[in-house]
């Protein structure tokens, strides 16, 4: 298969000097990760490791090809042999660390490689970020340092106590604004005093009711004009003419 690259890439908050004392050690890697290399034995020339990683049965040998204090810098290979527990061949790593500032730098482990043919690009990529974020926090952890993440976390954290505080002010907004939706309902109450005001023209009605029911009343003696029939006389006087 064709060869892959994969890098990790973190700051740890520490002087530079300090972290090269612990993840630059060629045959240091039980001290930062003793959960995952059980052992470590160097060769008489001092050149070559040979590690004992967790779950596997047979040992991984490890070569080393440049190791520099001034550039902080530390590159090895892995001894093919058949049956290695690792998906890669032709694996070849490199550890630099570099100051960013005199407490903090950032550590890059990268590597290039080979996947077995029995192994896919994404368990490679998978196993070789699991030993570099091994390799760098178990450094953290040495030295007392945590991560700049945790760090951050805390502020998120507040943030989401300060929300509250909105949704208040968002409450009484809402309350200001219930009150001022609800002061009209005042001025509704107005409209019945207009609406009794109407009504009183009822009583003025009313009143002319009663003037016209007396002007009838005053009237009605005008039917006494029936003695107009006093006139039957007239038909006694055209009597005596016959």
């Amino acid at each position: 298969m064709a060869f892959m690259s994969v890098k990790v890439a973190e700051r740890i908050a520490a002087p530079a000097g300090k972290v090269w004392e612990l993840i630059g050690v060629f045959n240091g890697l039980t001290k930062i990760m003793p959960g995952l290399i059980t052992s470590s034995e160097l060769n008489p020339g001092g050149t070559v490791r040979k590690l004992k990683i967790a779950g596997a049965k047979k040992a991984l040998q490890e070569r080393l090809l440049k190791y520099d204090t001034a550039t902080m810098t530390q590159v090895y290979e892995i001894v093919d042999a058949p049956n290695t527990p690792v998906p890669f061949v032709n694996y070849t790593a490199t550890i630099r660390v570099k100051a960013t500032s005199a407490r903090a730098c950032t550590v890059e482990w990268s590597s290039r490689f080979e996947p077995k043919k029995t192994s896919s690009k994404q368990e490679c990529q998978e196993m070789a970020e699991m030993v570099y974020g091994a390799g760098i926090e178990g450094t953290r952890k040495k030295l007392g340092v945590g991560t700049a993440k945790k760090k951050g976390a805390p502020k998120k954290k507040a943030a989401a106590k300060k929300a509250p505080a909105k949704k208040t002010a968002a409450k009484k907004s809402t309350a200001k604004k219930a009150v001022a939706k609800k002061a009209p309902a005042k001025k509704k109450a107005a409209p019945k005093k207009k609406a009794a005001a109407k009504k009183a023209p009822a009583k003025k009605t009313a009143a002319k009711k009663s003037t016209a029911k007396k002007a009838v009343a005053k009237k009605a003696p005008a039917k006494k004009k029936a003695p107009a029939k006093k006139r039957a006389p007239a038909k006694k006087k055209a009597a005596k003419r016959g």
